[in-house]
């Protein structure tokens, strides 16, 4: 569940997109209701077209090499409100 009170707005999309792009696995995001589905987690505009407000729920797929340490790093992110509180 987003905490951050301003939801995923520019700033932590591309906190997430950058840190994704770090690794090799392959990266989704997906707003757990509604469209547009699953957006490659390495992509800002991707990210940001899924609308994902505070208290909406999103989960993240890591499928690859590193996906466990890319999942702690993005699941930091979140649970650190991306730094904004």
């Amino acid at each position: 569940m987003v905490k951050n009170k301003a939801g995923i707005h520019a700033r932590p999309a591309s906190m997430i997109a950058q840190i994704a792009s770090k690794f090799i696995s392959e990266i989704y995001i997906r707003k757990d209701e509604g469209f547009p589905g699953w957006m490659n987690g390495k992509s800002l505009l991707g990210i940001l077209s899924l609308e994902i407000f505070y208290g909406d729920k999103a989960t993240v797929r890591c499928d690859g090499p590193d996906e466990k340490e890319a999942m702690r790093s993005i699941a930091k992110l979140f649970l650190e409100k991306f730094k904004e509180e």
